[in-house]
């Protein structure tokens, strides 16, 4: 006689729960209220006769048995995944690349035709995410992030590191001293703040004020562009416009970031094969380059 799955309601809740590590967060995610949960991952514990979660009060973490669920779980996610996706031409390997809008815009899009120029065996869709969770629920094979943190039940690799320093569209009344910034036009992004790289260069009491704000790197970096002022760039994003000379980089003083670019994925993905060639392409792809910066 057949076994009947469990609800998809529980394995919704499970997965969102591992992801997030809290019975919370996980709640929020699927709109459910946390007792839902609870008796859900509870449903699924009795069926397996283990415990997926230490639970520590408010605090919840993986078993070792949860960790091992989750992987088997995920795979079958990516399977399920796949018989909704268009199927690659014979003789071809499809790949669905996932990354934020930064990394999908400003690293990916200028990039990802070299690969399928030395791959002609491969076909990528780019999907833009905000966090992992499109590998998690199998709807991705590789998600491209930057700050990712810890992703459990995944696998991830360390791309390039990052660093963040003033940038401008090219005139000639540009800042040629740090100290020039006191009265040079600024753009703040909240993400990279002044006082940031201030602190870094030593020029914690260098008095400046941004006449433009904007919410999100893209913008910023788009007002730069435009002439707008200078603004805090981080390095990889910028690249291709240094290269092409739509923005200089003013000074080689630099802030150290403590995030890295990580490509994360499933190891039990039945693509594993597919996925590390391209994550080796990719570190190779965003090897440091040359400091190009205003003379």
């Amino acid at each position: 006689m057949p076994v009947r799955p469990p609800s998809l309601r529980a394995i919704a809740a499970f997965e969102a729960a591992a992801r997030h590590e809290s019975f919370t967060k996980a709640a929020d995610e699927l709109n459910l209220t946390q007792s839902a949960i609870s008796h859900a991952i509870r449903s699924l514990e009795v069926r397996l006769g283990v415990d997926l979660f230490d639970r520590f009060g408010r605090t919840v973490a993986l078993t070792e048995a949860g960790r091992a669920f989750v992987s088997r779980l995920r795979l079958s996610l990516n399977l399920i995944s796949e018989a909704f996706e268009t199927p690659a031409k014979p003789g071809r390997a499809r790949l669905v690349v996932a990354a934020t809008a930064g990394i999908a815009e400003r690293v990916l899009a200028t990039r990802l035709p070299a690969f399928l120029a030395g791959h002609p065996d491969r076909e990528l869709e780019l999907r833009t995410v905000t966090g992992p969770s499109e590998v998690n629920a199998g709807e991705a094979d590789v998600a491209i992030l930057y700050g990712a943190g810890a992703c459990a039940g995944l696998t991830q690799r360390r791309l390039a590191g990052e660093a963040l320093f003033p940038v401008a569209a090219p005139a000639a009344d540009l800042p040629r001293r740090p100290e020039d910034l006191a009265r040079a036009p600024l753009i703040h992004q909240p993400e990279n703040p002044w006082r940031l790289w201030l602190e870094q260069v030593g020029l914690s009491d260098l008095p400046i004020h941004a006449a433009l704000t904007a919410d999100n790197p893209l913008a910023a970096l788009e007002l730069a562009r435009n002439g707008a002022g200078v603004c805090l760039a981080r390095g990889l994003l910028v690249r291709d416009d240094l290269r092409a000379g739509r923005l200089v980089r003013l000074f080689e003083a630099e802030a150290s970031l403590r995030e890295d670019y990580t490509a994360v994925w499933n190891p039990a993905s039945p693509r594993a094969d597919v996925i590390r060639p391209f994550v080796d392409w990719l570190a190779g792809a965003l090897e440091p380059s040359p400091v190009l910066h205003a003379a």
